[in-house]
């Protein structure tokens, strides 16, 4: 770089230089620049070179955009939209505003008032809020129509059960931090924590078992999760590098309804599968046609002893729900099943040290909430950032010297074999061996 050059000159020309690389990348893979369009492509494709220019244009884009508005702006623009954005997109949901309207269709606000049931002077505001997020487009004065983001909130069930986990439950447990914080000072327990305090004392878990409605809601809000590029399951196939033709047996440890184990299965031709969650979550849950013989749903408490001998153990996204209290009796349950060389497969993620990534990724990572829809480009991603964790759970995510810690205080017989990063993916891979000591 110039040295004569400032910073945002600097980032001005990254953007520009990264930008060219994308466009080229995306003309070679013959993919249609990104638009605001009602039928655009829902994301970038899930390519190594393709991310890595996004990464690289959002990081730059993002440091530009805090350094051009000064600290006032930029602590301003962090605190005021975020709050009221989250409000106007639980409506939308709530209401279903963008379901009543056709994918190709120009409509008044009146006419969804009328659609919806609601006073057309909040629609009108809270579609106003949203479209100023390019989530539906006011092609003139008074009359709106989809954009790719509207479009998807109307299309995609998953993506409204998000919304409405993150407006309903997520956001308002925030406010409540500081509160838990000083009410129960360094406390571990799930009922003492933010949530909680919403919640008149309910854990997250208490809610869920004692209302099935909201079980479904946080079973289909963990599945979208699952859908975003950071946490595609080719990811965990590339850490994994088995054999194709490999005969394993592999309990899913708190596996919800099966979308983890579904995709090992159609991956893997030899492999049988039990998934394991409590009954609730498992109500709704069924083995495909073409799986049955290889999966079963097993009702079991991860707080209690492993009834089924196995190959391999997967936990994933399952440890960062608990503190090391907790995660030491969920991991010690697993040992009488445990033989020789019998696996632990942790799917988590791995938080770097400090100043290791982007600022951009390490906020993805430890922000509460990132409510953004422009699925290409910012994930939208909640469930496993830190903050969050504390906040609903009491719970954190680790370090490798964390995890490498927990697995040690367990049980000394646990070895760590490997931990696999693999570009793109907010999951780690650590791989954990039972290996009894010799007599």
């Amino acid at each position: 770089m110039d040295p004569r050059q400032s910073r945002i000159t600097e980032l001005a020309i990254a953007i520009k230089k990264q930008t060219e690389i994308l466009q080229s990348l995306l003309d070679s893979l013959k993919v249609a620049t990104p638009s605001f369009s009602v039928n655009a492509n829902q994301e970038l494709p899930r390519n190594a070179a393709v991310q890595l220019a996004q990464s690289s244009i959002l990081d730059s884009c993002t440091e530009l955009q805090d350094l051009v508005e000064g600290p006032l702006g930029h602590v301003g623009r962090i605190m005021s939209p975020r709050v009221h954005i989250s409000s106007a997109l639980q409506a939308i949901v709530h209401f279903n505003i963008a379901g009543k309207i056709a994918k190709h269709e120009t409509v008044s606000f009146g006419e969804i008032a009328k659609r919806c049931k609601m006073d057309v002077d909040d629609v009108k505001r809270i579609m106003r809020l949203a479209i100023s997020y390019r989530i539906f487009k006011e092609s003139h004065i008074g009359f709106v129509n989809h954009t790719a983001s509207s479009f998807l909130i109307a299309e995609n069930l998953l993506v409204r059960q998000w919304i409405s986990l993150c407006c309903d439950e997520f956001i308002p447990a925030g406010s409540f931090l500081v509160p838990a914080m000083k009410k129960w000072p360094s406390s571990e327990e799930p009922n003492e924590t933010a949530f909680a305090l919403l919640h008149k004392g309910d854990s997250l878990w208490d809610v869920l078992k004692k209302q099935p409605e909201k079980a479904q809601r946080f079973a289909h809000g963990m599945e979208y999760m699952r859908t975003l590029p950071p946490f595609d399951i080719n990811h965990l196939f590339t850490s994994l590098n088995w054999e194709i033709d490999c005969e394993t047996v592999l309990v899913d440890v708190g596996g919800s309804q099966g979308s983890i184990a579904e995709a090992l299965l159609r991956r893997y031709p030899r492999l049988r599968c039990y998934v394991q969650d409590l009954p609730e979550t498992l109500s709704k849950a069924v083995v495909p046609k073409d799986l049955k013989g290889r999966l079963e749903f097993v009702s079991h408490s991860m707080f209690k002893e492993q009834p089924i001998k196995a190959d391999v153990y997967l936990l994933r996204s399952i440890l960062h729900d608990w503190l090391d209290g907790y995660a030491l009796q969920i991991i010690r349950n697993l040992i009488p099943a445990l033989e020789v060389g019998s696996k632990v497969i942790i799917n988590e993620i791995c938080l770097p040290e400090p100043n290791a990534i982007s600022a951009y990724e390490a906020q993805l990572i430890r922000w509460v909430l990132h409510m953004s829809f422009s699925l290409a480009t910012e994930t939208n991603v909640n469930s496993g950032y830190d903050l969050s964790m504390k906040q609903q759970f009491n719970s954190k995510e680790r370090d490798v010297h964390e995890w490498e810690t927990l697995f040690r205080l367990a049980d000394r017989r646990f070895k760590l074999n490997r931990i696999v990063n693999p570009p793109g993916s907010f999951l780690a891979v650590l791989e954990f061996e039972w290996q009894p000591m010799a007599p």
